[in-house]
């Protein structure tokens, strides 16, 4: 039996079949590309929502760490205030006494205040070429750092006058006001007499005010008075007056 080949048969291929050909290798991701676009806004609403809520976050958290610190600096200067405060009231030394005594601004005598203002005023107010250093030396040992250097810039022309022309200065207190706010602090007023002598030979008088702020202030070695004064105002009654009559 022989077996051949028919050269001029042909095979049954694609064309011949009533479906079409497939293409191999091409997906079609046509439908995935619009399921993709069709999610895109939802997912960027969403990232976006989401970095506004962190941005959110952020802001709160600073504010809340700047209430923080801001609260805690406060705090700390109040407990800073109220620990001088209490130093403040805490004592005074009374002349002659040995030891530190308890006391309270309010438990501070009227006559320990007001034997301080005259020790003030005397040391102030009587004065002679030879002695003014040294009793304006003594008051200005109670004044504050600030009125310090305002007395200095303030006296040193009246200073080299009283040297220069041999001036005395005695002074008749005729009147003196004390007002205590309570809390350690003290408004002297006093009025007096102002008389002047050069080498002996009398000049006149002058009608003089004198207003004194002073505070209590904590014990110290060697000072007599535990006040310091923070400002000082000597002028002449009329001058005072008319300073006091702008002010209002």
């Amino acid at each position: 039996m022989e077996v051949g080949i028919d050269l001029n048969r042909r095979f049954i291929g694609p064309k011949e079949k009533t479906s079409k050909p497939k293409k191999i290798g091409k997906v079609n991701n046509k439908g995935e590309s619009k399921q993709y676009y069709r999610n895109l806004p939802k997912y960027l609403s969403y990232k976006a929502a989401l970095l506004r809520e962190q941005q959110t976050l952020r802001l709160l958290i600073a504010i809340l760490s700047a209430l923080l610190t801001v609260t805690f600096i406060w705090s700390r200067y109040e407990i800073l205030e109220l620990q001088e405060r209490l130093r403040v009231k805490e004592y005074i030394l009374a002349p002659g006494v040995s030891d530190f005594t308890p006391a309270s601004p309010q438990q501070v005598s009227d006559r320990y205040v007001a034997d301080a203002v005259s020790d003030f005023v005397t040391n102030l107010g009587n004065i002679s070429a030879s002695t003014i250093d040294e009793q304006y030396g003594s008051v200005k040992s109670f004044m504050s750092d600030k009125l310090k250097i305002e007395f200095d810039l303030d006296t040193d022309a009246w200073v080299r006058q009283v040297k220069k022309e041999q001036i005395s200065q005695i002074l008749e207190v005729t009147s003196r006001r004390i007002k205590s706010s309570g809390d350690g602090w003290y408004e002297a007023n006093i009025r007096g007499q102002a008389n002047f002598y050069s080498r002996g030979d009398y000049l006149g008088f002058e009608n003089q005010a004198i207003k004194m702020t002073l505070k209590l202030v904590p014990p110290k070695s060697g000072k007599r008075w535990y006040l310091q004064i923070e400002s000082l105002n000597w002028d002449r009654e009329e001058a005072y007056q008319a300073k006091k009559r702008i002010a209002q």
